[in-house]
């Protein structure tokens, strides 16, 4: 007998009855379904009749094994060559060099040489994270290969070709409009000189640690690989171009929300699949590769990002992404030390060895959840697209700003999202560790300048300069959209602004949270108030009184700069007598039917949950004498690394 046969099927219906009940009259849409930034409505839970009706479509599996691509970070030759053949004792099947705007200056044939002194470079996919300087170095790369007398055939990496983004990111003078010239030039390059080495490269990534939303991610690294396939269509025939094309590659970033982070890894195979057959083009599609993000990773508490990590590489494996680089827990604000980067190796070698995610293709297949979440990503990302292919592609769309509005639209949404404390922050923006002091660990972010715009005979000759350091002007990077962003920054510069005051001999806040009266009100209000002083890096007190008197004595004992009381709506104007003190009293909550009452009482402030937090915190740091220091001012400039 089959064991599903001794069960009655339970309709919906009957679920939504016993979810009802236990709701106790509370609104279910209200209560249990949620959002995300895109729109997508995320349910409790999900029934067969949620099931998309075009799941064929939806059957683009990823690989079952993924390569482990180690990220090599570190600012001196010598030490990323040591790095990487470490690296390469302990499981990584892929090498990814940084060499701009970080990582090693690799600038000439020597330097490339010295890089990979010892590295069998046929052995395994080397790839150059080079940005602009993507041609050049695989000029070097390319005369390495030939000095070693090995055959073209068995080199497999890549560089970033990806002169759209460059030009986007402002890491180039060059023109937006020359960006077709030079990938034309150099895919043909590449082809004839490495013909299994990588093509070109969609660095969707960049989107993602922009603060780009899912949806717009997906879409607009689906609009670069059709404005590259366009162009490249134009040179090749389709049997080359399908070749081309499976030796491209799509980055994109993992962030922490499971279900929806797998289902956009499936849903990119997907939207590729569609733009491929669009266009006539049988084959693979390009790699995808897949990168823990940085943009949620917190300088305070930091361990909670290798949860963070762990959750991110388990849904792009799960997903079936092609490549993965795990990210160091602690790369978001310091250069990672082998302690994190051996953390960060070993977490998916635990996954791949041990945990056997790579065991099974497209494990969740047939999921209620993430197939339903799939076509709704798809569905969103594909009408995005379209938006987009009206006006005329990536590039339109950039250079009319639509990309770049999108973006500050989603980035406003999150910080906003985090102030009114919709979305939390463990460790940041809430439960922070008020004791924990960080500011010796923050360098500031490595400063770059920009690549020279190359003439038609520059860009001929680009494979052959002798050192790419003459390609570097001295005008610093500009503001872009594409800029970094970490929703979690706000809130540790406030508290980095109170850790240098201290540091420079000033002042630290103090707040005594005084709990008085009805004991669960004053528990949960002084918790509260703990959480969201402590975000902003005071020195927080808790202590249990029976009048306000006993508390203003204590306060000035403890030369506090605030007195919270911490009790009942009902119970604050018991308590609240008019007293002559230096420091304000603040009241936890919002007591709305006797405001003007607790204002004349003394009553400075009320603090509570409908409060913008970082609004709040920047008014109280002025009102402590915490200075203010400029958001992109190093606060600690002996912290960087030589």
């Amino acid at each position: 007998m089959k064991l599903l046969e001794e069960f009655p099927p339970i309709s919906t219906q009957e679920w939504m009855s016993v979810v009802e009940k236990d709701l106790k009259g509370q609104d279910f849409e209200k209560k249990l379904l949620k959002k995300s930034l895109d729109g997508v409505i995320l349910k409790p839970f999900y029934r067969a009749e949620d099931l998309p009706s075009n799941l064929a479509e939806l059957d683009h599996r990823g690989a079952r094994q993924w390569n482990m691509r180690e990220e090599i970070r570190d600012t001196e030759i010598a030490s990323a060559n040591e790095h990487a053949l470490r690296a390469l004792e302990r499981g990584p099947e892929e090498l990814a060099f940084y060499t701009f705007p970080i990582g090693p200056p690799v600038r000439t044939a020597e330097d490339m040489r010295n890089l990979l002194i010892d590295i069998y470079i046929d052995a395994l996919p080397i790839h150059f994270l080079c940005g602009p300087l993507a041609s050049a170095t695989f000029g070097l790369f390319a005369n390495e290969v030939r000095e070693r007398n090995m055959n073209p055939a068995s080199i497999r990496g890549s560089v970033d070709l990806d002169p759209i983004t460059d030009r986007c990111a402002g890491w180039t003078k060059a023109h937006l409009d020359s960006w077709k010239k030079e990938f034309l030039l150099r895919v043909k390059e590449f082809d004839s000189e490495l013909p299994n080495f990588g093509t070109w490269v969609v660095r969707g990534a960049l989107f993602e640690k922009a603060g780009a939303s899912l949806v717009q991610e997906l879409s607009y690294s689906l609009a670069l690989f059709a404005d590259y396939l366009a162009a490249a269509s134009e040179e090749f025939e389709p049997e080359k171009l399908a070749h081309l094309v499976g030796r491209s590659e799509i980055r994109l970033g993992v962030g922490t929300h499971y279900f929806l982070e797998i289902a956009k890894l499936r849903a990119i195979r997907v939207l590729i699949a569609r733009v491929m057959e669009a266009a006539g083009i049988a084959g693979h599609g390009p790699k995808i590769h897949a990168v823990t993000t940085s943009s949620n990773k917190t300088l305070y508490d930091p361990h909670n990002n290798l949860l963070r990590g762990t959750i991110e590489a388990m849904a792009a494996a799960i997903a079936g992404a092609d490549s993965l680089t795990v990210a160091a827990y602690d790369q978001g604000y310091h250069s990672p030390d082998e302690f994190s980067v051996h953390l960060a190796r070993n977490t998916e070698t635990l996954l791949k060895e041990e945990a056997h995610l790579g065991k099974v293709a497209d494990p969740l297949a047939g999921s209620y959840t993430v197939e339903r979440l799939t076509a709704d990503l798809v569905d969103l990302a594909w009408e995005s697209f379209l938006v987009i292919e009206d006006q005329g592609g990536f590039v339109e769309s950039w250079r009319d700003g639509l990309i770049g509005s999108q973006l500050q639209v989603i980035r406003t949404k999150r910080n906003l999202l985090l102030s009114q404390r919709r979305r939390t922050i463990v460790g940041t923006t809430v439960y922070p560790n008020t004791q924990e002091t960080r500011l010796d660990q923050v360098q500031p972010a490595p400063r770059s300048t920009k690549l020279r715009d190359l003439s038609e005979t520059d860009l001929l000759q680009l494979s052959k300069v002798e050192s790419l350091a003459d390609l570097l002007t001295d005008e610093p990077l500009d503001s872009t959209p594409l800029d970094s962003y970490r929703p979690s920054w706000p809130f540790e510069h406030l508290r980095l602004r109170v850790e240098r005051h201290a540091a420079k001999g000033g002042k630290r806040p103090k707040i005594l949270l005084a709990k008085l009266g009805d004991l669960k009100m004053r528990q949960a209000r002084a918790a509260f108030c703990g959480g969201f002083f402590g975000a902003g890096g005071y020195e927080i007190i808790e202590e249990n009184f029976d009048a306000l008197s006993q508390a203003a004595m204590k306060a000035m004992e403890l030369n506090a700069d605030a007195l919270v009381l911490c009790s009942s709506d009902s119970e604050y104007q018991e308590f609240l007598k008019p007293l002559s003190l230096s420091i304000p009293i603040l009241i936890a909550g919002n007591p709305v039917e006797s405001l003007e009452e607790l204002k004349a009482a003394g009553a400075k402030d009320f603090i509570h949950v409908k409060l913008e937090m970082l609004e709040t915190l920047h008014r109280y740091h002025e009102m402590f004498g915490v200075p203010e220091i400029p958001l992109d001012e190093p606060l600690n400039p002996k912290a960087v690394k030589s």
